[in-house]
């Protein structure tokens, strides 16, 4: 039967990305000629320290979840009563006690992630009872979106049997454009306190590049990442009215004005070229591609709309969305890309600044700097540093900035 082979080779693409991505690793070698030319052997030897173990991390959580998955799908398809469709409270029950029990499974390591590997190596000084509030919303958010997608979805399986697929993209399209929108509103203030930039020279600088941009910029905030985190960050969230730049304070706090300008030249670039909402396409492109196969292939299973479906449709998923992450990556890679030659033009063709920038930028979030070809074509949602540093050279030299 067909299900069966394409069942075998969605896993086996998925576990091979998975074996690869961890052999690439730990095979790659930190300090390599061209690396050293920019940081120091300790820094590369920490920093590859840092990322072997979040690597390991990761890949034992992918293994955990669809491991489980697996023994759910198989062990309930044993059961003849699986084959019958169950009404809404009994579903909505279902769902939550899969959902609650995988997040259950994987909580050790996202414990061993997000607060042990991050005080081990200086990234945190956030106590444990802070970071488990964090972790305690980011789960409720995360548990009831999942619980009220799968139940949708599963809903909407009973009530247009074989012709449910596209009206699900279509809710699925809705809502990210729905959350893009509120996400700045609704979210971001519960983990983080958000003031205006108060740097009235900064903020001169930031509306002048705005206008050599030609883009209107709402808000540029800061946000007091400092209390949780040593890592700097800025990113562009929002659509519409929310549309703004988030800047982290510990950019602020120990980064020179020019290079924070940088950092946000480059958000100002996903701004310009409406990064965000052609993300957004090509994800739906996916998100109705992977429904459609999903149809298919429960069709071709003839399993009915029973409880096993769900297991089924969780098991896809995580499939598939790992499969098509060097996909997803590359795309990524040419918006970061865009966005460096953008802030290098605003900026005035400083690539010394950019260099800078891209040094302390790494030191600070202790971020490998040329990781192995396949590690970066399956987890890199950003070229790594030693490509962004050549291209700023190579954009500078190339157009005599």
């Amino acid at each position: 039967m067909w299900t069966s082979k394409f069942w075998l080779v969605l896993g086996a693409a998925a576990f091979i990305l998975l074996a690869g991505v961890l052999v690439g690793t730990f095979l790659k070698s930190p300090g390599s000629y061209e690396a050293l030319q920019y940081f120091d052997r300790d820094f590369l030897n920490q920093a590859a320290a840092y990322q072997r173990i979040a690597t390991f991390a990761l890949v034992a959580k992918q293994l955990l979840m669809w491991g489980f998955l697996i023994v759910l799908a198989a062990v309930i398809g044993t059961s003849p009563s699986t084959r019958l469709p169950l009404s809404l409270l009994p579903a909505a029950g279902y769902i939550a006690l899969i959902v609650f029990a995988l997040s259950l499974l994987t909580f050790p390591l996202d414990y061993f992630r997000g607060f042990v590997l991050e005080h081990r190596f200086g990234l945190s000084q956030q106590a444990f009872g802070a970071w488990m509030a964090d972790y305690a919303k980011s789960f409720s958010i995360s548990f009831v979106l999942t619980v009220f997608a799968l139940l949708g979805l599963y809903l909407l399986m009973i009530r247009f049997p074989g012709k449910w697929w596209p009206i699900a993209g279509v809710f699925v399209l809705f809502f990210m454009v729905l959350s893009a929108y509120l996400y700045p509103l609704i979210v971001d203030p519960l983990f983080y306190n958000f003031r205006t930039l108060e740097n009235e020279e900064l903020r001169l600088g930031i509306l002048q590049m705005a206008d050599e941009a030609g883009i209107k910029v709402e808000e540029v905030l800061v946000a007091d990442a400092s209390r949780r985190t040593n890592k700097v960050n800025a990113y562009f969230a929002g659509l519409g009215r929310t549309k703004r730049i988030v800047v982290y304070d510990n950019l602020l706090n120990r980064f020179t004005p020019e290079e924070t300008l940088a950092v946000i030249a480059h958000e100002m670039g996903h701004w310009k070229h409406s990064h965000i909402p052609k993300g957004m396409f090509l994800s739906a492109a996916g998100i109705f591609l992977g429904l459609f196969i999903l149809q298919k292939l429960l069709d071709g299973m003839g399993v009915g709309t029973g409880p096993q479906v769900l297991a089924l449709a969780l098991l896809f998923f995580t499939f598939f969305s790992f499969v098509s992450l060097p996909f997803q990556n590359a795309l990524s890679r040419s918006f970061e890309r865009q966005a460096d030659r953008e802030a290098l033009y605003l900026t005035g063709g400083d690539a010394s600044t950019f260099v800078t920038l891209e040094q302390n930028l790494a030191r600070a979030n202790l971020a490998e700097v040329d990781p192995h070809p396949f590690v970066k074509l399956v987890l890199y949602t950003h070229p790594p540093v030693l490509e962004r540093i050549e291209l700023a050279l190579r954009e500078a030299e190339k157009y005599g900035l």
